[in-house]
């Protein structure tokens, strides 16, 4: 990825000390709230003012819980669109963990989250751990209508 013509922006890591990361802004989110972009390593990140915030683990999945605020679909397009711009394989886009960030928001407990999460649940890939966790959240999600949503979708999880 390094080896690419194409203007890195260098910006401090989030909690590595103040390490300079490679990457490329693929495109604007959430009104213009939220920069995703692709690192030198290959990796997906974020961009606030002042660091870049790589997709490593669940725990820091909760910081991209913004992508949640727009359809499935429009995420989608917006970023092979912005990967393209580089010249990039949309196949990168595969790499972005929104199973992991649908699974943050259903955890979230938290229902403005909990209720977009369950909007995206069957664009992810079915999984153990989505079934499982929609299955705890019919049983004691935040609200009825986060139960019920859940139950639902969960349903149709099976059906497809």
């Amino acid at each position: 990825m390094s080896k690419l013509e194409a203007q890195w922006v260098s910006k401090i890591e989030y909690n590595s000390g103040g390490a300079l990361l490679s990457w490329l802004p693929v495109t604007t989110l959430c009104r213009g709230r939220f920069i995703l972009g692709i690192t030198s390593k290959g990796l997906w990140a974020r961009s606030t003012e002042s660091v870049v915030q790589t997709v490593s683990d669940e725990t820091l999945c909760v910081f991209f819980l913004p992508v949640l605020e727009e359809l499935p679909e429009v995420v989608r397009c917006k970023m092979v669109d912005g990967l393209k711009g580089y010249g990039l394989s949309e196949e990168f886009v595969d790499l972005f963990p929104f199973e992991q960030v649908v699974l943050a928001g259903l955890r979230s407990r938290s229902e403005y989250w909990s209720v977009l999460a369950l909007k995206w649940a069957l664009f992810v890939s079915r999984s153990n751990s989505l079934e499982a966790e929609l299955d705890a959240l019919s049983k004691s999600g935040e609200t009825q209508k986060i139960r019920h949503s859940a139950r639902k979708i969960a349903k149709q999880m099976k059906v497809l």
